[in-house]
């Protein structure tokens, strides 16, 4: 079997695409107009909530074209309400929700 195996009937040229499914699950951006909680968990086991933070973008120390990778090397830049910035690592950010709501959810362990 092959990764780049050609799907039978098609050809590299023209290959041919799944039909649309209702239940498909939707994927869309993240709405960088809002304001958002963001829930993270640091090494040292202490976990930290980012409050009514605005997602500004990515930033990294590579060159812009040498960024095509998405979040892997950047650092998520946020801003607080008073306009205060801070980058942090994606990785420790574990949930986020719209600036407000309570997310609702059982802890099992």
């Amino acid at each position: 079997m092959s990764l780049f195996k050609t799907p039978r009937g098609g050809s590299p040229e023209s290959p041919e695409s799944p039909e649309p499914s209702d239940n498909a699950i939707p994927v869309a951006a993240v709405d960088l107009s809002k304001r958002y909680d963001l829930y993270c968990s640091m090494p040292d086991n202490e976990d930290r909530l980012y409050e009514d933070m605005r997602i500004i973008g990515i930033r990294t120390f590579q060159q812009k074209t040498q960024f095509s990778s998405g979040l892997i090397g950047g650092y998520l830049e946020i801003e607080a309400r008073d306009g205060t910035r801070v980058m942090i690592t994606h990785h420790f950010v574990r949930m986020f929700c719209e600036h407000g709501t309570k997310p609702i959810y059982k802890v099992l362990k």
